[in-house]
């Protein structure tokens, strides 16, 4: 009886190529930087005891360029950086175009109180958390 020998590694690339393909049919944001594709810019959000921290990478982005809307517990980000003229490219991985991110913020927030800034390419925005009102009765009306 003989045995075959299977290449495990030399199968790999191919399956990883079917798997980026297919994975950037699923999620356009999570394609791969040479295609035409959304971009979706890096976001870090943190929790303070009396807030939330989002800090969002955005170079080449002027603060005109960025819009922000929060309500009571979504905060939505989306601007557009632009694309460099060259006319010979020869790499692009830096995206550009619009970009569109919201995040439900599991919490209640007070819109009134967000504060934002943008310093370095880097737009940071504090989302103080709505005073706590505990429980509260509920009265019944009897008619």
């Amino acid at each position: 009886m003989s045995t075959r020998h299977w290449d495990i590694f030399g199968q790999a690339g191919p399956l990883r190529l079917e798997l980026e393909r297919f994975a950037s049919e699923l999620l356009p944001d999570r394609a791969r930087p040479d295609e035409e594709s959304p971009w979706a810019p890096p976001v870090d959000i943190y929790e303070r005891d009396d807030s939330l921290v989002l800090l969002m990478d955005l170079p080449g982005i002027t603060r005109e360029d960025i819009d922000l809307q929060v309500d009571s517990n979504t905060l939505t980000v989306q601007g557009e950086r632009p694309g460099e003229a060259a006319a010979a490219t020869i790499r692009r991985e830096r995206r550009s175009g619009r970009f569109r991110r919201s995040f439900r913020l599991g919490l209640p927030i007070d819109p009134a109180k967000v504060r934002a800034s943008y310093r370095a390419g880097v737009l940071e925005i504090t989302l103080p958390k709505a005073a706590s009102r505990g429980p509260a009765r509920v009265p019944i009306d009897t008619g």
